[in-house]
């Protein structure tokens, strides 16, 4: 390769001063290792320039893809204030430069509308052609199927679809470059003459479909001509693997992320505004709860009819007492089996939640809730004494259809009932199964008039605090116009009707808002002798408003010829000068790529949950506003609520709440030194416990309540909070949260078995000095020597029982212990199981144990191993929650307060079991529980570490029985969670 080729940018330089997370990215990643670099980094914290330095640092020439013109010639100008003359950089396609800016759609242009699906054809002709047939045979095959069972050649193309999706990098080029228009592959092949050997993919989520196959054909062609090009791809937000085939494709290319800039980091060196996450609870209105009223009241109705008597409650018991399986033919010379040392009915629940779990706990709610005093009902987990909740009672619904209602000719009007319920809920119920749709209760919540109400009420609150001269708010939402229509209960929902709520406001009044649509702008009418001449001198050219005939105090703009871009520009513009205080859109437009920097208040009204559209709306707010240095964002999540009181067990807006927050950074609510992921970022302790409480239908609390419980916070506050400029580890720590009551062991067999085996000791030790002084006696009477030998005989043999004892009394008093020590003691004890069986990469890492202060009779305790890598933190918290936590269905438990390695340890042991305690079950992680020897081995150190214990293999139906008592109780303790924190 020439030299020219290879020292390209050799001379580029940078002579500014880099930030901490940029130097930490080039010092930490290789740019000759060639393997792809997939950088995950928010906006505003310098990827452009960071990009451009990795390309300095390979040094070859460069080619970097941009998703838009704009962003495309940011870069461009970023690169000339690093190359030593302006000709090194290019954004023309015909004259290509050491570093040339396209757009991707420079070289996406296809040449069909479906290239993965001709493709598909493609490869399922070569494999007739493998079986055996001539080209023209299989050629013939495809067409006559294709004309004559349409269906099945879609499904054959569409699975060949996401094979080529999943292998796209790894595609012959030729094969690749079948589906692209000539021009684009000429300019691919200009590329490869021009021997680039760099590619930055700039916002490469975006690279899902098309655009990932063009940038595969470049690379492809790249290493056809003998070169192994490095790859870069940058983005603020990783894409959503909700489309399987999409995100295979992504992946595909660049591989999972090599490092990620925490949002954190860029606040606290001061380059995106400090904020917080706050949420504003909602009750849907009278007329949306009447609505939803009718349909919970005949789905109630039904419920009860179903399952509280006759073949519904017979169903419930079938499904929680299964018929063990035949027993094979024995025959008369055999002898007896042995009677079942288990208890059949204990066994046989066991058995319902080992092969279907979701179901055998749906049934069992379903059970409390229908028959509460059924004997049965006491045997099942803790956690499944409680009213189903909707989904659960819908599925359970739809199981009984298909195996009871459906076989019988006589129940056929009953099946249709039980169908036309289900649909009404979102559920399409057929002979062959059931299966969700569009679910009316969830778009009524996600789309209830109350939430644009709220957002009335944030505006009201934060005029308040910051004065309408500084408020800058944007409220989004998922369409201009959509919703629940039926009946013509509700209006259609969206930016529209948020907009006219808006306007309508008496306490919004003062504020002046805009709406931008892709199809619509419109102003309150009041404002249009302002804002009408404004948006003429931004758009030049002719402007008009008129008031609606529905809506009169709200007018629509009309600016013939001037496009929805230059619209959101314009308000963009007018927001900045303060001349409206509110743009009102849709996410599609004020999503991605808008930046106004003046924008310090978000309203999401959208029900898009998923962490890359939730964080790309987050970044809305961020950038630092030069009008206002000390700005703080506030981004507002509006959640509806069902109350208490009503009967519907449905929360999907709560759901959406969790997912929402599963991914953002911010302060913790309790404790605003640190910096966590989820929904402590925005509710404290007690909300969240208020919100639980909601959903579980506590009369003595409200929807409106939550909203009073959090007052908004001060700005100045916050901003203080976030201790802007102070030295960072920029390090991120995933612990183990576990609540435990205070002064309370750490399981409940201590206290017995602690007094049994305490017991004990002190008996065989009396027993075995009063033995000896015995047999030294009687020994005596034959020679002294021989009663001095007897004696000493009786007593060691008596200390040789008292020495295990003595030690399992001391394990099981430790476990009384009111501190933290039990707790790291077993933390150890998983990290050293988990190593073990090579779960996770360090050795010898340190377990960190903290107590929190005591909240609601708790004491949370973080447990964590800073040392350790992010991935095995995840794996070592997840697996302390799994120990710790309510049983599921593990392979293996481990029954505390049992076993014991000596004879006398295992009967005092015994002694406690018959006082009246059962013992204890934890569940053996998962990942130390997949091979026998590593389940035995956690075991073993838990009998020298902790104390006595008898592990249990769930392998067996002798075993069922046990599962199901090692499932009931523990849920007077919150189950422990993860808690991932930056530093």
């Amino acid at each position: 390769m020439p030299a020219a080729t290879t020292s390209a940018l050799a001379s580029w330089r940078f002579t500014g001063t880099l930030r901490h997370y940029q130097a930490d990215v080039l010092e930490r990643v290789d740019t000759d290792a060639g393997s792809p670099l997939h950088i995950v980094a928010p906006p505003g914290s310098g990827k452009t320039l960071l990009g451009l330095l990795l390309a300095v640092r390979r040094g070859r020439r460069a080619v970097v893809l941009a998703p838009t013109t704009t962003i495309r010639s940011q870069w461009a100008r970023a690169a000339e204030s690093l190359a030593p003359d302006a000709g090194a950089v290019s954004e023309d396609p015909g004259r290509l430069a050491d570093l040339t800016v396209l757009t991707y759609q420079a070289l996406s242009v296809l040449d069909a509308a479906n290239p993965f699906a001709r493709l598909a054809h493609r490869r399922w002709r070569d494999e007739l052609e493998a079986d055996g047939r001539s080209p023209e045979a299989a050629e013939l095959w495809l067409a006559e199927l294709e004309s004559h069972n349409r269906s099945a050649y879609r499904r054959g193309i569409a699975s060949r679809s996401r094979t080529l999706r999943r292998r796209l990098v790894r595609q012959d080029a030729d094969v690749l470059a079948a589906a692209l228009h000539p021009n684009a592959l000429a300019l691919i092949d200009r590329l490869v003459a021009h021997e680039v050997d760099t590619i930055v993919l700039d916002e490469c989520h975006h690279l899902l479909d098309h655009w990932a196959l063009v940038v595969a054909t470049l690379v492809a062609r790249l290493r056809a001509a003998g070169r192994d090009p490095l790859l870069i791809g940058l983005t603020a937000t990783l894409p959503s693997p909700d489309d399987a085939e999409e995100y295979d494709n992504y992946t595909s290319l660049l591989g999972d992320v090599d490092y990620e800039v925490p949002v954190p980091a860029v606040v606290r060196e001061g380059n995106l505004a400090p904020y917080r996450d706050l949420v504003r609870f909602a009750e849907p209105t009278a007329e949306e709860l009447a609505f939803l009223a009718a349909h919970a009241e005949g789905l109630a109705v039904l419920l009860r009819t179903t399952f509280a008597r006759d073949t519904g409650l017979q169903f419930l018991l079938d499904v929680l007492q299964p018929e063990p399986p035949p027993v094979p033919p024995r025959s008369e010379l055999e002898p007896p089996p042995p009677a079942p040392s288990e208890d059949p009915v204990d066994a046989r629940l066991a058995a319902a939640f080992a092969a279907d779990f979701a179901g055998a706990e749906a049934a069992s709610a379903m059970l409390a809730t229908v028959a509460p005093q059924h004997p049965l009902v006491a045997r099942v987990p803790d956690a499944a004494r409680r009213p189903p909740n909707t989904d659960e009672s819908l599925r359970l619904l739809a199981r009984f259809a298909l195996d009871r209602v459906l076989p019988d000719p006589a129940r056929q009007a009953q099946w249709h009932r039980i169908r036309r319920i289900l649909a009404d809920f979102g559920y399409a119920l057929t002979d062959r199964g059931v299966r969700r749709t569009r679910d009316p209760v969830d778009t009524m919540l996600a789309s209830s008039l109350a939430k644009d109400y709220a957002a009335c009420d944030i505006l009201r609150l934060e005029r308040e605090a910051l004065g309408e001269e500084r408020l800058r708010a944007l409220v989004v939402t998922d369409f201009a116009e959509h919703g629940n229509k039926h009946g013509g209960l509700v209006g259609a929902a969206g930016a529209l009707r948020t907009f006219a709520t808006l306007v309508a406001d008496a306490a919004s009044s003062v504020l002046r808002p805009i709406l931008v649509t892709g199809s619509r702008t419109r102003i309150a009418t009041r404002d249009a002798a302002e804002l009408v001449p404004a948006l003429e001198a931004l758009l030049g050219a002719p402007v008009a408003a008129a008031p609606l005939l529905e809506s009169p105090d709200v007018s629509e703009v009309h600016a013939p010829g001037v496009g929805a871009a230059a619209l959101v520009r314009a308000a963009s513009v007018l927001l900045t000068r303060g001349a409206v205080h509110v743009v009102v859109g849709t996410r599609g437009l004020f999503g991605e790529g808008w930046d106004c920097p003046a924008v310090n208040t978000l309203i999401d009204l959208t029900a898009v949950s998923s962490a890359s559209g939730t964080q790309q709306l987050r970044g809305r707010t961020l950038r630092l506003d030069p009008a206002w240095p000390e700005k703080v964002a506030h981004n507002w999540t509006v959640t509806a609520l069902l109350p208490p009181s009503f009967p519907l067990q449905a929360q999907p807006d709560a759901t959406r709440l969790r997912r929402k927050h599963a991914r953002l950074w911010g302060l913790d609510v309790e404790d605003p030194s640190r910096v966590v992921r989820g929904l402590s970022i925005t509710l404290s302790a007690a909300q969240r416990a208020a919100v639980d409480a909601v959903l579980a239908k506590d009369a003595n609390v409200s929807v409106q309540a939550l909203n009073a419980a959090a007052p908004l916070p001060e700005r100045s506050a916050t901003r203080a909070r976030w201790r802007i400029g102070e030295e960072y580890l920029d390090r991120e720590v995933v612990s183990a949260l576990v609540p435990r009551r205070p002064q309370t062991p750490v399981f409940r067999t201590s206290a017995p078995a602690s007094r049994a085996v305490g017991a004990a000791f002190g008996g065989v030790v009396a027993a075995s000095a009063l033995a000896g002084a015995g047999a030294a006696s009687a020994g005596a009477l034959v020679s002294p020597e021989l009663g001095i030998v007897t004696g000493i005989a009786v007593l060691v043999a008596g200390v040789g029982n008292a020495v295990p004892l003595a030690r399992t009394w001391r394990r099981t008093r430790a476990q009384l212990a009111p501190g933290s020590e039990p707790y790291r003691r077993i933390a150890g004890l998983v990290w050293d199981a988990l190593r073990r069986a090579g779960r996770v990469t360090d050795v010898g890492s340190m377990i960190a144990v903290t107590e929190g202060e005591t909240q609601a009779g708790l004491i949370p305790l973080t447990i964590e191993v800073p040392s350790a890598t992010k991935a095995d933190q995840h794996v070592f918290a997840d697996a302390m929650a799994e120990l710790l936590g309510p049983v599921r269905t593990p392979r293996f438990l481990l029954e505390t307060g049992r076993g014991g390695r000596s004879a006398a340890v295992r009967w005092a042991l015994r002694r406690a079991v018959r006082q009246g305690d059962e013992g204890h079950f934890l569940a053996v992680p998962s990942l130390i529980g997949r091979r026998r020897e590593d389940a035995e081995a956690f075991a073993a150190a838990w009998e020298l570490q902790v104390g006595p214990c008898v592990l249990h293999a769930m392998d067996r139906p002798g075993q069922l029985a046990l599962m199901a008592r090692a499932r009931r109780g523990g849920s007077d303790v919150p189950a422990p969670v993860t808690r991932e924190e930056w530093r």
